[in-house]
């Protein structure tokens, strides 16, 4: 039997930033450019509602998942989109060779054979930010949530929920 070609970490970038961006043209978003090259960023540049977006985009194959290397890539990326007035999003993929998966070799899984079938998870944008730069919307406008004083609402038990219900019909 001939040896199997592997995908190279470009092609499976490449391949990564294909899926987000097929996703996001689906959502809606209207694509300004887009970079598959790994070391550009941000991969995707796009618009919705008016608002400027970057994306990173990392892929990985089974077990791993795309994710950004460190906290100098995070905070580099957030600062960019900032200065662009941009809003920034992660987008992880991760593969997993199908043939592999549906026979049940956990360790063929993770092999990125070229022309195999994949399987992709991807659970969509994720927006980059910090709780210092997170603010919250009310009925005035936009503010940080110390100036909401936001606070977290009690929870109440379902036995309270039923009661309060009850007591008020």
């Amino acid at each position: 039997m001939g040896k199997k070609e592997i995908l190279t970490k470009a092609e499976i970038h490449h391949f990564g930033v294909e899926i987000v961006h097929s996703q996001m043209q689906r959502d809606g978003f209207e694509i300004l450019g887009v970079n598959p090259a790994m070391t550009v960023t941000p991969q995707i540049v796009a618009r919705k509602k008016g608002q400027l977006c970057f994306v990173i985009v990392r892929t990985d194959f089974y077990p791993n998942r795309g994710s950004l290397a460190n906290d100098q890539e995070f905070f580099y990326n957030l600062e960019h989109a900032e200065k662009n007035n941009a809003l920034c999003y992660f987008a992880g993929v991760r593969l997993c060779n199908a043939a592999a998966a549906d026979a049940g070799d956990e360790e063929g899984m993770s092999l990125p054979v070229k022309g195999a079938d994949f399987y992709v998870e991807y659970e969509g944008l994720k927006i980059m930010t910090t709780l210092d730069r997170m603010q919250v919307r009310d009925g005035q406008g936009l503010m940080t949530p110390d100036e909401a004083e936001v606070k977290p609402t009690p929870r109440r038990s379902i036995s309270e929920t039923i009661r309060s219900a009850a007591s008020q019909k």
